[in-house]
């Protein structure tokens, strides 16, 4: 059997679809793990980028930190201090004509050397009265922050509002075999 010159030519076309259609299969799942191996490397290197960014101003930070913590009054190791954040806070809802229905302290949590007495409280006021009672909070800095507050009208005609809101109160405490403490008078009083 001779094969003429049209029939060799098919058969080097087929043979040659063939190894291509061959190569793209088993390529196929190579060229997607390639793909996703590119974009995980940029993703790394953006993540690399990002962890050198925040390095370069980590001297910055812990100083803008350190004057934080010089802020916050310290307490004594051991000693109970949710009664005086408490009237601190009623003190101050007093001075600005807020009615604190219920205080309800949660218990105190420490991140290293800093600690903090989130307080729920219920109130009842006029607008101004909560607009005023969260400014003289806000003006206390680091010490205090509201990190939930909700209000809603009274029913019968009367502009009070009524709600809810977690104050969290920040404070230090010496670390253990310190003799001095730093007394740093209470907010508001």
């Amino acid at each position: 059997m001779k094969l003429n010159m049209r029939e060799i030519g098919l058969a080097w076309i087929t043979a040659i679809v063939v190894v291509l259609a061959g190569t793209y299969w088993f390529a196929q799942p190579k060229a997607q793990e390639w793909k996703d191996i590119e974009k995980a490397l940029q993703n790394l290197e953006w993540k690399k980028k990002e962890a050198q960014h925040l390095l370069a101003g980590r001297d910055e930070v812990n100083q803008q930190l350190e004057q934080i913590r010089g802020k916050l009054p310290a307490h004594a190791a051991g000693k109970d201090v949710t009664a005086e954040l408490l009237r601190m806070l009623e003190r101050t809802a007093q001075q600005h004509g807020l009615v604190l229905l219920r205080r309800e302290a949660e218990r105190e949590r420490s991140a290293g050397d800093i600690y903090e007495v989130s307080i729920n409280c219920n109130w009842e006021g006029e607008l101004e009265a909560i607009v005023h009672f969260l400014y003289a909070l806000q003006t206390q800095g680091a010490i205090l922050d509201v990190r939930q507050l909700t209000m809603s009208p009274i029913p019968g005609g009367k502009v009070r509002l009524k709600g809810n809101c977690t104050v969290d109160f920040a404070y230090t405490r010496p670390a253990a075999g310190v003799d001095s403490i730093k007394t740093t008078p209470a907010p508001g009083g």
